[in-house]
Formats: C-alpha cells, sequence, structure tokens
C-alpha cells in the first residue's frame, strides 16, 4: 500500500461503485417492466443509486429521463441530499427536484463502467 493510503482509497471507491451498480442494476430490471407496461412520459419510481448499501429511498422520474441518464455507464440517480453524495467519487452532473444525477470518476468510475448492466448484456 502506498504511504499516501491511496490504495485504501480505491478500494473503497470500488465498494462504492459495486454498492451503486447494483442499485442500477435493479433499476434496469423495474425498467423493463415499466417499459413493457406503461407510457415513457409517466413518473416512475426507481432506487437510490448511492453509495449507502443500506439506501432505499425510492426516487420518481419519467422512462425518457431514465434512458437520458443511462447513456453514460457513470451515471447514477441519487435522492437529492448531502447524505446520498459521495465528492471523493463522484461529481453532480444535473439536479432536479426529485433527483441529483451524479458521475463517478477515478477508481469509481472504472468500476461503474465495467459493471453497467446495458454494456454488459448489449441493452440500449
Amino acid at each position: 500500500m502506498a504511504s499516501d493510503g491511496s490504495q485504501r482509497n480505491d478500494s473503497a471507491d470500488a465498494e462504492k461503485a459495486k454498492a451503486e451498480s447494483l442499485y442500477r442494476e435493479v433499476n434496469e430490471r423495474m425498467n423493463e417492466v415499466n417499459a413493457q407496461r406503461a407510457s415513457f412520459d409517466l413518473p416512475q419510481e426507481v432506487i437510490c443509486e448511492c453509495a449507502q448499501p443500506e439506501c432505499s429511498k425510492l426516487i420518481t422520474m419519467t422512462a425518457v429521463e431514465y434512458r437520458g441518464l443511462r447513456l453514460n455507464g457513470t451515471w447514477f440517480v441519487i435522492a437529492p441530499h448531502e447524505e446520498h453524495f459521495f465528492p471523493q467519487v463522484e461529481r453532480i452532473v444535473a439536479q432536479d427536484v426529485h433527483y441529483w444525477v451524479v458521475e463517478k470518476h477515478g477508481k469509481a468510475g472504472e468500476v461503474a463502467e465495467k459493471l453497467d448492466p446495458r454494456l454488459v448484456t448489449g441493452r440500449q
């Protein structure tokens, strides 16, 4: 481990990205079901994709908003509150009343891209 603690920080950042990627996968499955039975402009609920493993906050967004979010494998939707935001591994790219979109960077960004279910399965 480097004397500056960078290896430990990379490991923690990777764990945060893995937790968020799990929620992203759940939201992908819910979005598939919703797309089959609803209009794209109707609100739907998704689970907050923040790095807190115990978080289960629901976020309201349309299918169109959700699809826009998924254009980038390093973007995640989180509840619009500071306690869901981890500036050491992400930056805010969009803010809405109902949600924030954050972009992972560094090791967390690499892990997030690698775990992106749309790239793994070829879904778009």
